[in-house]
């Protein structure tokens, strides 16, 4: 057996396996994402985890088809990478190319197009110093979001975002909603700290689930799987802390968050957070 090995997830071995840095069956964002995984499947998505001989499951890389992509980008034919994870103690050994080239082959195999992924230079996304290194280029932009792809075939059509939102937006005109998948096991903790604050505020959020690809590509927002709306106008366009939260909600209601009362209110935004830790 090699140092590593890359482990093709199912619906059958998945409960042994670990993916973004979570093993815990009792984590709540754990146990939602192997749930969500298990719809996937058979909607062509692949899971794969490189297995240390050593240190367990160290990295992860997610992708599916371009037409079942849970990212707004328009990507007929290609397989597109939703995220490629690697822990930090084992960064800078060659896990990342690893995992990368196992989707390549896999790319190879079904005759694809090519592979697409969207990267961003702020957090919750790969950057693109991988995918660049491996020979991906940059095709599309949209903020701090960056559409790379490696053609297999030359000639085929450019991937790129797709990102518009306006029905979405225009259905929640009223209050506060969060649009939340369960692509990602981080964000259920998330959903709960950013509820937390908002009631700090006076408002309860309405939670709204994001059940299918076609839906995250509807978003207003080129992460695709998270969303905040306030009165029709979308202030957050990924994850965040609660305490970025209570910022930039206190400037879409327009009241600064300074002063006796902004310190009673984050002190109570943390105490619901870590009520529900």
């Amino acid at each position: 057996m090699n140092e590593y090995e890359i482990v093709d997830t199912n619906a059958e071995n998945l409960g042994g396996c670990g993916f973004c840095g979570r093993k815990d069956p009792d984590n709540e964002g754990y146990r939602r994402k192997s749930e969500w995984l298990k719809k996937r499947y058979r909607e062509g998505l692949r899971l794969k985890v490189c297995r240390s001989r050593e240190f367990g499951d160290i990295g992860t890389i997610e992708y599916a088809p371009g037409n079942q992509a849970w990212r707004p980008v328009e990507a007929e034919g290609h397989l597109v990478i939703h995220c490629l994870m690697v822990s930090r103690k084992h960064g800078g050994k060659g896990v990342g190319t690893l995992l990368l080239d196992s989707c390549l082959r896999d790319a190879k195999k079904l005759k694809c197009r090519g592979v697409a992924v969207v990267t961003s230079s702020d957090s919750f996304m790969a950057g693109n110093g991988l995918f660049v290194k491996a020979g991906f280029v940059s095709v599309d932009r949209f903020g701090p979001y960056e559409v790379l792809v490696k053609k297999l075939r030359k000639g085929a059509p450019d991937p790129r975002f797709v990102v518009a939102g306006e029905r979405v937006l225009r259905k929640y005109k009223q209050g506060l909603t969060i649009l939340a998948a369960d692509q990602c096991p981080m964000i259920p903790k998330c959903v709960q700290d950013i509820a937390a604050v908002a009631r700090t505020f006076g408002l309860e959020p309405k939670v709204v689930p994001v059940r299918t690809a076609k839906a995250s590509r509807e978003l207003p927002t080129p992460y695709g799987v998270f969303s905040i709306i306030y009165e029709g106008k979308q202030i957050v366009d990924r994850p965040v802390s609660g305490t970025r939260f209570a910022s930039i909600l206190s400037k879409a209601l327009g009241s600064p968050l300074t002063g006796p009362a902004a310190v009673s209110r984050m002190r109570l935004a943390r105490q619901g957070m870590r009520h529900h830790d």
